[in-house]
């Protein structure tokens, strides 16, 4: 089990997490394996291979689905089983693309990467993308140290 506190305050981690609900809903959405699959000959094979992403990919969405649920990360707190560890890794970049893919479209990767300077005069809807972002960057971040 790998057990770390967030460097994110409480308050802004509970107040995101109903709207990290509603993009992990929506990251659903975004499905489409089709453009993915690479060219088979046969049917078969491609139909294998999707059914093998979608195995993986609902893996995947468990892991982040009991971290979200988890009533410790409103606190601040994560905790993840080490059976989870990749799958939730995965996960969180699934969820954080689903963010850059809605809410932080017009952003510019370099905007993100250095921090949105005018917080305050961005819409709602990016500033709380910008903050869903930042809290699943930074679990990812810490799982990673954790298990290098």
């Amino acid at each position: 089990m790998i057990e770390f506190s967030l460097r994110i305050e409480p308050k802004i981690i509970s107040s995101i997490l109903p709207e990290l609900g509603k993009y992990f809903s929506k990251s659903r959405e975004l499905e489409d394996f089709e453009k993915i699959v690479p060219n088979f000959d046969e049917e078969d094979l491609k139909e294998m291979w999707i059914e093998g992403l979608k195995d993986d990919r609902k893996k995947d969405r468990n892991a982040l689905a009991k971290l979200l649920e988890s009533p410790r990360l409103a606190y601040g707190r994560v905790e993840v089983a080490d059976d989870d560890i990749n799958e939730l890794l995965r996960g969180l970049t699934e969820l954080r693309f689903t963010i850059r893919k809605t809410s932080l479209k017009q952003i510019t990767d370099e905007e993100l990467e250095s921090g949105l300077h005018e917080l305050s005069s961005t819409k709602p809807e990016i500033r709380i993308g910008y903050f869903a972002y930042l809290i699943l960057a930074e679990i990812q971040e810490r799982l990673i140290q954790e298990i290098s």
